[in-house]
């Protein structure tokens, strides 16, 4: 299985998978050129997504399918992502998580105060919510 771009075809499984995994939508179709998707022949597996705000990435709807879990698929969307933006300049990945720190900080992400946020990633509607809703901030330098 190898990760690829999304198209305007994996849409609606992808806002079903989000969805799915209580993981927000909001502004997800108008960028669904920059998720990555891992799929098999039953369908999708796994997506997330990469907003890009200058040298700073803001990491959005990573979601694995029930089915799939524990396989090492959110890693594996992950890498793909990190290897891709990284050809494009992109310097750091930010997140927000409300249930998944642990799960970051293995990967090597750490928290952050909303104070340290890159300006340019502030408009991202990931970010844009209530700091009751933001959960844990977190970031990693590439």
């Amino acid at each position: 299985m190898r990760p690829h771009y999304a198209t305007e075809t994996d849409w609606q499984e992808i806002e079903a998978l989000l969805r799915a995994s209580s993981l927000s939508v909001s502004g997800v179709h108008e960028r669904i050129t920059q998720y990555m998707v891992v799929r098999d022949n039953a369908g999708l597996l796994g997506c997330a997504g990469l907003e890009r705000y200058e040298k700073t990435g803001v990491l959005r709807g990573l979601a694995v399918a029930q089915r799939a879990r524990s396989a090492g698929l959110g890693e594996l969307l992950i890498s793909a992502i990190v290897a891709s933006v990284r050809r494009e300049g992109v310097e750091s990945i930010v997140l927000q998580t409300k249930t998944a720190s642990g799960y970051f900080a293995r990967l090597g992400f750490m928290p952050i105060s909303d104070s340290e946020l890159p300006p340019a990633v502030l408009s991202s509607h990931e970010l844009r919510r209530d700091q009751d809703e933001i959960g844990t901030l977190m970031q990693i330098a590439l």
